[in-house]
């Protein structure tokens, strides 16, 4: 298994009543990092995780391995805290900032 990242857009379950994840907005541009053994296992885990927050996965981007993104210079700073903690929580996908 290896870390992946991706961009992911989430919009909210309209069955959910009083959904405020995302504000007043309808959804969010969030990165994602979570271990995983492919591409298409990261989107499944962060479909599963996505559907447990009472969202939607609209769209996913930027997929590729954390090790990869992380050597150029125009990752997000959020990056550093996100990998320190899927090492330390490896079942977990971790989320960075919404932006809506």
């Amino acid at each position: 298994m290896e870390l992946w990242t991706g961009l992911v857009c989430l919009v909210a379950n309209p069955d959910c009543e009083d959904f405020r994840r995302f504000g007043g907005g309808k959804g969010a541009y969030v990165h994602v990092v979570a271990w995983a053994e492919s591409r298409s296992h990261f989107e499944a885990r962060v479909k599963a995780t996505a559907e447990q927050l009472d969202c939607f996965l609209r769209e996913i981007e930027e997929v590729e391995l954390l090790e990869i993104k992380m050597r150029g210079e125009d990752y997000p700073e959020g990056f550093l805290d996100m990998r320190r903690t899927a090492n330390s929580q490896r079942n977990d996908a971790v989320f960075g900032t919404f932006h809506t």
